[in-house]
């Protein structure tokens, strides 16, 4: 019996080359392969891909035995946690926690019972330099503001005074300028007298500071004279005294420009400081009844 000759290559016949056959995709799931869903697992929020060449993702690990009991240590750290979260919780209630009241340390700020006032120049009618000078009637030469910030309270108070013996086309300057802060963040004791001090190094040739402690007013005090050294002689230009008491301080200054009038010339050092005491007292006592 003959053999039948084989057919020609069929398309898509077994064993066969098909020039037309796309190649085989290697991410693609072989028939009857375990979806994913089948082990409990869900697809990612980007959707699962299925394992290199069609493999199934592998399966989750079997159950873990018995729980062991939790350590009493860990119960313990628990309890910490708990009892900081109400105590931040408390002080967040009662306002110790972040507020301006005092220092980071728990200090509370001691502000010697001053009371803030927005406008200074009301709690500084300058009496004693009144007697000395006249405060200029002009609606610019008086200026003040107040300001109320998280770590101190401040007000400020600035006056033209003007000579009543000058000429009237003097070009003579005189001012007086108090400011006022409430520190509510960090005792200012620390620092104060350094700041004072400081002036003493910005003297240059042709002006110069000088600064010493003056008692009988606030816990700490301090008076600053400034002097011109152009004329061959020194010659007061300015004097400011600072008092700190408790976490309040003040300071008065006192500014001097002779002009041109020759039949005027300036109180003395001695005039200007007792004025100066007197009128910051005089402020201090009235922001503690305002």
């Amino acid at each position: 019996m003959s053999i039948p000759n084989p057919q020609p290559n069929q398309p898509g016949q077994p064993g066969q080359p098909n020039p037309y056959q796309q190649p085989p995709n290697p991410y693609q799931q072989p028939p009857g392969a375990v979806p994913p869903q089948a082990y409990g697992q869900q697809p990612g929020p980007y959707g699962q891909q299925p394992g290199p060449y069609g493999q199934p993702p592998t399966p989750p690990a079997p159950p873990a035995g018995p729980r062991k009991p939790t350590p009493g240590w860990v119960w313990g750290l628990g309890g910490v946690v708990v009892a900081s979260a109400l105590w931040a919780g408390a002080l967040f209630a009662t306002g110790n926690l972040g507020s301006d009241s005092g220092s980071g340390d728990g200090e509370k700020a001691d502000l010697a019972g001053y009371q803030y006032a927005k406008n200074l120049c009301d709690a500084s009618p300058l009496d004693a330099f009144k007697k000395e000078y006249e405060i200029d009637s002009d609606s610019t030469s008086t200026t003040h503001y107040g300001s109320r910030q998280k770590g101190f309270d401040q007000s400020y108070c600035s006056r033209k005074l003007k000579d009543p013996e000058a000429d009237a086309d003097t070009y003579s300057s005189i001012y007086v300028y108090s400011t006022a802060r409430w520190h509510k963040a960090t005792d200012p004791q620390g620092e104060f007298a350094s700041e004072q001090k400081a002036f003493e190094d910005q003297s240059q040739k042709t002006y110069g500071y000088k600064t010493k402690a003056v008692s009988g007013i606030g816990d700490e005090a301090y008076l600053v004279t400034e002097e011109s050294r152009t004329t061959g002689k020194d010659s007061l230009t300015g004097m400011t005294l600072a008092v700190r008491e408790g976490w309040f301080t003040i300071e008065t200054h006192w500014s001097y420009y002779g002009g041109t009038d020759d039949k005027t010339e300036p109180p003395t050092a001695t005039e200007v400081e007792e004025m100066l005491t007197s009128d910051t007292r005089a402020a201090m006592d009235g922001l503690k009844k305002s």
